[in-house]
């Protein structure tokens, strides 16, 4: 089985981009008809859209954003819903951290959802700022 990451580029790869974030992280929360596909920070040239593909099928999404300074932040990490806790989501964060180490970081930051903090430590990573709504975490690459 292939499973990579990659960088969104065709038409086909932004509607399926923005599917799966709209439904996983909007609609499946009950924010109905706010997601903006067209916001500019998908598009910015610092920042990176990335789809989790399986033999040619978009399974889940991210995006790398740099920040300056060998830092990234990993944003509006999504799973199909089938999929998820079915280790999809490990797979594309260690792809992420390869993806992001390639471009020169060496220390990548997320805000994490307060049920996905284990497995963000399972991963590596350390928790900085657990005051936040979504708590910081840290990756040294």
């Amino acid at each position: 089985m292939t499973v990579e990451l990659l960088k969104v580029s065709s038409l086909e790869d932004w509607d399926a981009y923005h599917r799966i974030r709209r439904t996983v992280l909007f609609e499946a929360r009950g924010r109905f008809g706010i997601y903006d596909a067209d916001h500019p920070d998908d598009r910015a040239a610092a920042n990176h859209p990335l789809l989790l593909i399986e033999e040619e099928r978009p399974r889940g999404t991210t995006r790398l954003d740099l920040l300056g300074e060998r830092r990234a932040a990993i944003r509006l990490v999504a799973v199909e819903p089938f999929f998820q806790r079915r280790g999809w989501g490990r797979r594309r964060m260690v792809l992420a951290a390869q993806y992001a180490a390639i471009l020169g970081v060496t220390l990548l930051q997320v805000n994490s959802a307060a049920d996905a903090l284990e497995v963000y430590r399972r991963l590596g990573w350390t928790l900085t700022d657990r005051a936040r709504e979504n708590p910081l975490l840290e990756l040294r690459l």
